[in-house]
């Protein structure tokens, strides 16, 4: 999933304004592991993802800038500017050659992974609105954004046609993912509502209503499983087919969950925490997907992650704290 760093904080906040806090300060994790490799990016992080056959990600910068990193050099292997504006999502093609990336401005851009290399641009109407969302899907071939006013659009991204306008969401949305390998698509708005759409076909396949917002949303690679998470401090796993739900985490106050991220085997979910009193405390769990059990603690130094992502298939969790990017090598989970 594309994650943008931005919406994340920007739900939250919103919705503490209505649900309130307790007053706890999350206690340090020993035995935690240490990130193996940083690297400090020219501007601020708005979005990241992995790319296709590959262990590298991309992410999106506040200046229009595509950074590459590997998640073992000190700097990234490559930057790219395919924006004059803010970088609300990024992706790649299924051959991980090309990064797809959309910008505020409304460009859709393809740019090749190479030094200097141009980017292939089109405009693409997000609306009038304000995009408080956007991702796309695994292979690159569809982008989805949300609106301020909670309008969804699905676009080809070969075209830059907008194929549906899915309407539903009463307020902004705050997360959107895709399913890989299929038309399906989760949305959750500020109004604590997460709807699970057919793009194919504009339907609304299941409505879950809830009192909390939800701020993070996952599907797994292997079934479709669905991952989500909020201010009620817990992960919910959701079937594929009917979205009940089928297990769940709960987080210990004053935790909750801020972003989450598959493993491509579908075996392990990285759960990025957020401390709801200070917005400016968390950490990071890999938890085991079947039995809930806690496989990894990642050290953060107790700095939130933004987004996280699985880079390819060696056990490494790419995630943004601060500035930063950094990646954890977790042995265990591959």
């Amino acid at each position: 999933m594309a994650h943008t760093s931005a919406f994340v904080c920007f739900g939250i906040a919103t919705a503490l304004a209505v649900a309130g806090a307790s007053v706890h300060e999350r206690q340090a994790q020993s035995g935690a592991v240490a990130h193996s490799a940083a690297v400090t990016l020219p501007a601020n992080i708005t979005s990241l993802a992995a790319i296709n056959q590959s262990s590298s990600v991309a992410a999106g910068l506040a200046d229009g800038q595509v950074a590459v990193w590997n998640g073992r050099d000190t700097a990234p292997a490559v930057v790219l500017k395919p924006h004059a504006a803010r970088v609300l999502a990024v992706g790649s093609t299924a051959d991980g050659r090309e990064v797809w990336s959309v910008a505020r401005d409304g460009s859709l851009a393809r740019t090749l992974i190479a030094p200097g290399a141009q980017a292939k641009s089109k405009p693409v109407d997000l609306g009038a609105a304000p995009t408080r969302a956007a991702a796309f899907s695994a292979d690159g071939t569809m982008l989805v954004t949300g609106g301020e006013f909670g309008e969804i659009r699905v676009f080809d991204t070969a075209s830059g046609a907008l194929r549906r306008q899915l309407r539903g969401h009463r307020t902004e949305l705050q997360f959107i993912a895709v399913r890989p390998g299929s038309t399906t698509v989760a949305s959750a708005s500020a109004e604590a509502d997460l709807r699970i759409w057919d793009t194919a076909t504009g339907r609304e396949i299941e409505l879950v209503d809830s009192d909390l917002s939800v701020f993070a949303l996952a599907f797994s690679p292997r079934d479709g499983t669905l991952a989500s998470g909020g201010v009620d401090r817990r992960l919910t796993l959701r079937d594929s087919t009917t979205f009940k739900a089928v297990g769940e985490l709960a987080l210990r106050a004053p935790r909750m969950v801020a972003t989450l991220a598959w493993s491509q085997n579908g075996r392990f979910i990285a759960l990025g925490d957020i401390d709801d009193e200070t917005l400016s405390k968390g950490g990071i769990e890999v938890v085991d997907a079947t039995s809930r059990a806690t496989v990894a603690s990642l050290d953060t130094g107790r700095v939130p992650a933004d987004a996280l992502v699985f880079a390819g298939d060696i056990g490494m969790v790419v995630g943004i704290v601060g500035r930063d990017l950094r990646a954890w090598s977790v042995a265990d989970v591959k």
